[in-house]
């Protein structure tokens, strides 16, 4: 009986850590409620760090037909931001964003279309964009886009948290502290990332 127990102990506490240990999730993309791509959100240990993935593919018509390619990767260390890298492939042109904890302070070199940034932070950063997909941002002030390389503060209104980046507002609504969707501004037509069931 003791070695039943022992095995029944050791098989909980192996399915808890898988849990924790990798997260996946799929999430549609869709303008005017109709589909234009699919993103990929995954969370995975490594070690004393936590790697953030963030992968779309799109196709939609803006003034012509544009396809985009999308990738953030982000690591923590102690709940901490220490590096993140992002490239999106167009077909109008490739961008990319970097930003690198050195010993106090950020680096931050980003360019987006038309918007470039080199700067630094000395102050930690805890939340950035691929956290949105993974904990809810309660009592979470600010956070660092990625890809512009912006921080920029995250205000609770209703439902739902707002956050401004380089003139665009985005919104996230949670059920039950999981994303469900975020509706990000865009010049022709807002978007909308929904989760899958």
């Amino acid at each position: 009986m003791p070695n039943k127990l022992f095995l029944i102990f050791i098989f909980t506490k192996l399915l808890s850590f898988e849990t924790f240990a990798q997260s996946k999730q799929q999430y549609d993309i869709s303008i005017a409620g109709i589909s234009i791509g699919e993103m990929t959100a995954e969370k995975k240990p490594q070690g004393e760090e936590v790697m953030y993935q963030l992968k779309s593919n799109v196709s939609f018509w803006f003034f012509g037909k544009i396809n985009l390619e999308y990738q953030t990767l982000s690591v923590y260390k102690n709940n901490k931001l220490i590096r993140s890298d992002v490239n999106s492939s167009t077909n109008k042109g490739d961008f990319k964003s970097k930003i690198r904890y050195n010993t106090d302070q950020y680096d931050v070199k980003a360019t987006n279309y038309k918007f470039e940034l080199d700067t630094a932070y000395t102050r930690p950063l805890f939340f950035s964009s691929v956290s949105f997909f993974f904990d809810e941002p309660v009592n979470v002030n600010e956070f660092i886009a990625e890809s512009y390389g912006i921080i920029s503060p995250i205000k609770k209104v209703k439902d739902y948290y707002e956050v401004q980046v380089n003139g665009n507002t985005n919104r996230y609504y949670y059920i039950d502290g999981k994303l469900d969707r975020a509706v990000m501004e865009f010049p022709i037509k807002n978007y909308v990332v929904k989760r899958k069931k």
